[in-house]
């Protein structure tokens, strides 16, 4: 059931990194390591060295702390002192992931995982509709709240090519949900747009942009809503190597990119009256903004990973992992509005609307350290990081993104055939300030100043006995 509450704390735009406490630990660099059933999402070559039937629960909590001062704003506009708060709500989000392995021969394990690789909460609603106008978040016409989920549900199938070298795959189905939210009617922006095509009915006398330009101030402002689903396909794959005598291992992972065409539901609210609704035909604006169907489409990227660890000074196992996501990709999403149409001149949502993001591509550097302490207990550390894919242009309520650095510690107790494992993360956001002219009349530009905090657990049962057909 937790793994149906999922959100991302923003680290590379929305990418979710720490689906596996023991790996989080350690900084999640685990993919030449892999030896507990979160390989499944780490590199599922490795649950090939999995005896017997193993099951795996995780759950991480994120606390996030997202602050934006805009550089900008309308005359009289009041900011708080600190700045706008993105902070998700409730505070605390639980994200989690479960995952099963099944020794099925010496060489072949069967293995199931349900996780988020990708995932958004994001909350920038500071007031209500009926606030005034100048008390609102400033970007609000950019967005206020917005949220992603994507399911992955995942059967694999490991095979081992000699003693030790495995190599695994797995198909994945895919359940995405997306859900946006943000202001409409801005009298910079889309408000003028819909003056303009209001002008000459209403104020016919007037050249067209001064008309415009009073329809757009006596315009009530409003709300628009998006939410969608979308099912697909996915793929996963990995192969691990580990080279007895220097006891170094090798690994590599893929996870395909998804492309999520969705199906859902736009709705429109408008706030109070004002004076111009008088001189409008009753309900004009209301039916101007119809609830209807909605498609639109996205992809999330492909991640490609490479990870080396080494196990013989003192018996500490040492990793680092590099991964590479092509979020460039993620460039536009387009949504197409069902009622709109050439001939209903009185809609005033376009056919179709496109979000531009124009996003970069993403690497991702992690290291990690697991020492044994006596036989039921080890202690790990670790720290990472994200060069964000976010352009300037993109920094908003959406993705108040930067380069990340992160610091990790964990530990693991055996008891029985139970293992107990906790981790902590400090994520320290660089601090980013945005100038962007295109982005002057929606008020984005400024310093974003974000920081979070991460804590996991889980429990690793070993379910089953079976001769061990561990590497040699």
């Amino acid at each position: 059931m937790l793994a149906m509450l999922t959100a991302s704390c923003y680290g590379s735009a929305f990418s979710i990194a720490e689906l596996g406490t023991r790996a989080a630990g350690m900084g999640t660099a685990f993919i030449a390591t892999a030896d507990d059933p979160s390989a499944i999402f780490y590199n599922p070559a490795g649950i090939a060295f999995l005896p017997g039937r193993h099951m795996q629960m995780d759950a991480l909590a994120v606390v996030g702390l997202f602050r934006f001062t805009p550089s900008a704003t309308p005359v009289d506009q009041v900011v708080p002192a600190n700045g706008y708060s993105g902070s998700i709500r409730p505070h605390f989000i639980p994200v989690a992931s479960m995952y099963m392995t099944q020794q099925l021969t010496e060489r072949m394990t069967f293995g199931f995982g349900v996780f988020v690789p990708f995932g958004l909460a994001a909350n920038f609603t500071n007031f209500n509709d009926s606030d005034p106008a100048l008390t609102k978040f400033v970007g609000r016409f950019a967005g206020t709240r917005a949220a992603l989920q994507e399911y992955w549900f995942q059967p694999t199938l490991a095979y081992k090519i000699t003693p030790n070298m495995s190599f695994g795959v797995g198909p994945a189905v895919v359940h995405t949900h997306l859900f946006i939210e943000q202001s409409i009617l801005n009298p910079l922006d889309d408000g003028l747009t819909f003056g303009r095509d209001a002008a000459n009915k209403f104020l016919p006398n007037l050249p067209v942009d001064e008309a415009a330009a009073i329809l757009a101030r006596l315009l009530p402002e409003g709300r628009s809503r998006v939410a969608g689903t979308a099912n697909e396909f996915g793929l996963s794959a990995g192969w691990l190597y580990f080279h007895p005598r220097s006891k170094t291992s090798f690994g590599l992972m893929y996870r395909s990119a998804v492309t999520n065409h969705l199906g859902g539901k736009a709705s429109f609210a408008l706030g109070p009256a004002t004076a111009i609704e008088t001189y409008l035909p009753a309900n004009f604006l209301y039916n101007a903004f119809p609830d209807q169907h909605v498609t639109g489409s996205f992809t999330t990227p492909a991640t490609y990973g490479f990870g080396i660890a080494n196990s013989r000074f003192r018996n500490t196992t040492i990793e680092a992992d590099i991964r590479f996501q092509d979020y460039q990709r993620f460039n536009t999403v387009p949504l197409d509005f069902s009622i709109n149409n050439a001939s209903n001149s009185d809609i005033a949502v376009d056919p179709e609307k496109r979000l531009a993001f124009n996003f970069h591509n993403s690497i991702n550097l992690a290291f990690g350290a697991e020492k044994p302490i006596g036989r039921t207990m080890s202690l790990r550390l670790g720290f990472m990081w994200d060069k964000s894919p976010v352009p300037d242009q993109s920094v908003g309520p959406f993705f108040p993104d930067a380069n990340r650095l992160s610091f990790t510690v964990g530990a693991t107790k055996k008891r029985g055939n139970r293992d107990f494992s906790l981790f902590y993360e400090a994520m320290r956001f660089e601090n980013r300030v945005t100038n962007v002219a295109a982005n002057d009349d929606i008020y984005t530009n400024g310093a974003y100043r974000n920081f979070a905090h991460l804590a996991g657990i889980a429990v690793h049962f070993d379910l089953g006995e079976s001769i061990l057909f561990g590497r040699h």
